[in-house]
């Protein structure tokens, strides 16, 4: 009798009460993308994230915890385009997870689902001109848009990890879809034509969002991606916003920003300091409120009529 008793519990623990143990294991690179496979996978998934919003996601250190967070996550979801290059790869070797190594099926490259990846460098390339991404610029995610596509590439692969969940996936892939497309036209409204207008960034992390948005940049305040920019250079793009109008400087939270502010005081433009991912700042916890409150910013420096005297 104690034996069929028990046996029952066993039963109770594994097939009747054990829901999480059928919950796929998501482990995601970037809160963006945590976000999105939050959205994918609803009850199906428990979903971690290695990096936070509040970081910049080139110099996550490579902590034997977040490596004990991958041990036994059945998808890794990454950026890719070498974003994650100086991290990821530790991170995988610790983790000794065969389900997430590079070429199975719990690994997915999120870039996959980009097609136009914009600034791919040509000529040689060494350390010599910083950290620069071979493959093109990693940032892809700040269009919206691409947002779009890496969501339904989730969806199949979790589809194909979880058959048995699979409409499910794909249904919350359209709903997300849905959701993000009804909001384009309301962003785009949001900054209206700034085909006049001019942008400085600090780092090449806004190519996307600005090629989305119509937006052209003259100039990176950081010359070579991931080194302080020389004096030298600085000097040279405040003479250049000094010359041009409809100027603005565009920096990330996390961005060296005394470099942005001192530049934007002797070039007389403002600065406009925006959330670079979900979790950046307290107001943006969500994708889509990432957009907006992008938006919002962009919309309040060309109202304000770009004055000398207003700033972000």
């Amino acid at each position: 009798m104690r034996k069929i008793i028990l046996l029952t519990v066993i039963i109770m623990i594994i097939g009747g009460t054990g829901e999480c143990l059928a919950k796929l294991n998501v482990v995601a690179t970037i809160s963006d993308l945590g976000w999105i496979a939050e959205q994918v996978g609803g009850d199906d998934v428990e979903v971690s994230v290695l990096c936070p919003g509040y970081q910049d996601p080139h110099y996550l250190p490579a902590k034997p915890s977040l490596a004990r967070k991958m041990r036994s996550a059945d998808l890794l979801v990454y950026n890719g385009l070498e974003l994650e290059i100086g991290w990821l790869p530790v991170l995988i070797d610790a983790a000794r997870n065969p389900r997430i190594k590079p070429g199975n099926r719990g690994e997915l490259e999120c870039a996959m689902a980009i097609d136009k990846v914009l600034e791919v460098p040509s000529g040689d390339i060494d350390r010599s001109r910083g950290d620069i991404h071979p493959l093109g610029n990693p940032h892809f995610l700040l269009d919206p848009r691409n947002g779009i596509a890496v969501a339904h590439l989730m969806a199949e692969r979790m589809a194909e990890l979880d058959p048995d969940n699979a409409d499910s996936y794909r249904q919350r892939a359209e709903t997300l879809k849905t959701k993000m497309e009804s909001n384009l036209s309301r962003w785009l409204e949001m900054v209206g034509d700034l085909s006049d207008n001019r942008v400085i960034v600090y780092h090449q992390h806004w190519e996307y969002l600005l090629d989305w948005i119509g937006l052209k940049q003259i100039g990176a305040i950081e010359h070579r991606p991931g080194i302080s920019p020389s004096p030298r250079h600085v000097e040279k793009i405040i003479n250049r916003g000094r010359s041009a109008d409809g100027v603005f400087i565009i920096a990330a939270t996390w961005d060296n920003n005394k470099i942005s502010e001192e530049a934007s005081k002797r070039m007389e433009k403002p600065l406009v300091v925006v959330p670079g991912a979900v979790g950046a700042i307290e107001e943006v916890d969500s994708y889509p409120e990432l957009f907006t409150f992008i938006c919002r910013k962009l919309a309040e420096t060309v109202s304000a009529g770009l004055s000398d005297k207003e700033r972000i």
